[in-house]
């Protein structure tokens, strides 16, 4: 059945990571410019902004992720094999996470701005960021728990009979 509880729960994430794709993570100062750091691409801020960096890898993952927890939703009728979808998942917005808040920033931008010989201060855009991810991790797990416990549930029902 698709009315049960965790069935939000996958719903939430599946609509978070494809928000996460629009809003902007971060911003990149330097001396010369602003740039807006998103799944997307390393651009700058301004109304043509011109990409500096593509980040499309990133963009890949949460659509990967969004993807995953829609298909997760609708394989209700196999709750063991859904549990498996939604494990790997969770595996899937981890390293996704590791991208967005350490890979990038640490090893990309660090590469391009020290080429280009430029200082940069990043910041990121936290309270958005982190709550959606937050939201999203949560979410994944209590999916995951009220598919076991419905498992569990099933499985003491065969025992009576």
């Amino acid at each position: 059945m698709i009315q049960r509880v965790q069935s939000i729960f996958l719903l939430i994430a599946t609509i978070i990571p494809i928000v996460l794709i629009f809003i902007p993570f971060g911003y990149v100062d330097t001396e010369l410019a602003r740039y807006v750091y998103n799944s997307i691409s390393l651009k700058e801020m301004c109304p043509d902004g011109v990409s500096v960096i593509r980040l499309y890898y990133l963009a890949f993952c949460l659509v990967l992720t969004a993807a995953m927890s829609g298909f997760a939703l609708f394989r209700y009728k196999n709750r063991v094999k859904q549990m498996q979808t939604v494990s790997f998942t969770m595996i899937i917005f981890l390293i996704t996470l590791l991208l967005v808040l350490w890979i990038c920033p640490d090893i990309v931008f660090k590469k391009f701005f020290s080429a280009r010989m430029e200082d940069y201060q990043f910041t990121f855009n936290t309270v958005p960021l982190l709550t959606m991810i937050v939201i999203e991790a949560v979410c994944l797990f209590f999916a995951n728990r009220f598919i076991k416990k419905d498992e569990e549930l099933v499985r003491s029902a065969d025992r009576l009979r």
